[in-house]
């Protein structure tokens, strides 16, 4: 396993998150990461929620392997568009955003067993 940094949610952020572990099942591509990283959630305090990636947050990153960038909005599985760029939190990639902040370094093997690492640049809430 990979070390990993921490991940926040506030009390808000748990009861969304939590609904979402009940429903996610293992269908979604990502809801295995989801539900790791929901385990390890660290509950904060509302003044810093704008710190770190939560439902409806925008994000950019960096593929550290790639050394591409991109924008998406995390939200809802049924929010979800591809076209605008607005990923699901239980797809791979929004399984690992949710809960982290700019500068995060976070790794996990793909479901092909290949290494992901992605860079935190920003996090707009």
């Amino acid at each position: 396993m990979f070390s990993r940094p921490q991940v926040q949610a506030t009390a808000t952020d748990l009861a969304r998150l939590r609904s979402l572990v009940q429903m996610a099942g293992t269908e979604a591509p990502g809801a295995d990461l989801f539900k790791e990283e929901f385990a390890r959630l660290k509950i904060v305090a509302d003044e810093l929620a704008e710190r770190f990636v939560r439902l409806g947050s925008r994000v950019s990153y960096r593929d550290l392997s790639t050394k591409r960038e991109r924008g998406v909005r995390v939200v809802r599985p049924e929010d979800a568009d591809a076209d605008g760029n607005w990923v699901s939190v239980l797809s791979p990639i929004g399984a690992a955003l949710i809960g982290l902040s700019a500068g995060a370094i976070f790794r996990w093997a793909d479901a092909d067993g290949r290494l992901r690492v992605i860079k935190v640049l920003d996090v707009e809430a």
